[in-house]
């Protein structure tokens, strides 16, 4: 087996955003990526804040304003 076959492994990508079409419209624009998988959404900083502790991300979305803190504030717990 060649480099060039392996399977590559894609990007895990978590959606943060309070508003419901902004993750769908994100989702749909993703699905045109093969090397990204859209593997967990949250709704707040919160529930975004439990799944980051569960899964490794590659790729994090982040809303700027949600409701329980924003998006700037829980981007620094991903240095």
């Amino acid at each position: 087996m060649t480099p060039d076959d392996r399977p590559r492994r894609r990007a895990r990508c978590l959606i943060v955003d309070d508003e419901a079409p902004a993750r769908e419209e994100l989702r749909y624009l993703l699905q045109s990526f093969p090397d990204v998988q859209v593997v967990g959404e949250a709704t707040n900083a919160e529930e975004a804040a439990v799944l980051l502790d569960s899964v490794d991300y590659d790729v994090v979305l982040l809303d700027i304003r949600m409701p329980g803190g924003t998006g700037l504030e829980l981007a620094t717990r991903l240095r």
